[in-house]
């Protein structure tokens, strides 16, 4: 059973060519994703992940990108992301690529949403830049406890890096049967009274990753 992606509520993890992704935003230009698993990655030379041999650009944008497509790069929309620094710097400008680790801006804004990691990983940020202290080595990243701290780019560490698809695909939910058939069936065939209960945790209490959003269902007649 597989939904548009626009209607998958965010935070949710569904499976993208059968890669687990948590939804973090429906954006005008498309869905971003974050996979749901780190890999392990140095992050480059320097911390300026604009640079054309940055390792970790160079193996997002070409043997990942190839991998969780299953060879349709096409399908992952180009997006500007910013490397402004920890301490505003904008000497690194803007990066045009399809796959990148979350700027400082993200990692805030999808605070609620995104899990903390398993360990340290890298985001895109950079701690600083040569323009201010002739820093061109460290890079801001997330801890398993929460915490922002910065690490050498010659390091090796994870990142759960983000990607843009287009909100109009369809994927399948991470459920063990279609969740919609279910409803309707136990619709026809239950007391209304059972039903409105289990209607009632499903749609409110249940603690099961539906990666749908219930409110979209339509609600029974005799609960309307």
């Amino acid at each position: 059973m597989k939904t548009p992606v626009s209607r998958i509520v965010p935070g949710k993890v569904i499976l993208y060519r059968g890669e687990p992704c948590i939804v973090l935003e429906h954006r005008k230009e498309g869905t971003l994703l974050a996979v749901a698993e780190q890999i392990e990655q140095s992050f480059g030379k320097t911390n300026n992940f604009k640079d054309e041999d940055n390792a970790l650009r160079v193996h997002l944008n070409g043997a990942f990108l190839d991998s969780i497509t299953q060879g349709h790069p096409e399908e992952v929309i180009t997006r500007t992301v910013d490397l402004t620094a920890l301490n505003g710097s904008k000497e690194y400008g803007t990066v045009e690529c399809k796959v990148a680790p979350l700027t400082l801006d993200e990692l805030r804004k999808y605070h609620g949403i995104l899990p903390n990691p398993e360990s340290w990983e890298w985001s895109v940020t950079p701690w600083s830049t040569p323009c201010v202290d002739d820093d061109h080595v460290w890079v801001l990243g997330l801890d398993s406890d929460g915490n922002l701290s910065n690490d050498s780019c010659s390091n090796t560490y994870g990142s759960r890096p983000a990607f843009l698809i287009p909100s109009t695909l369809h994927l399948p939910f991470p459920f063990p049967f279609p969740f919609p058939f279910l409803y309707y069936f136990l619709f026809f065939i239950t007391d209304s009274f059972y039903f409105s209960s289990l209607f009632f945790f499903l749609k409110n209490i249940s603690p099961f990753n539906l990666g749908i959003n219930l409110g979209d269902l339509p609600v029974p007649p005799f609960l309307s």
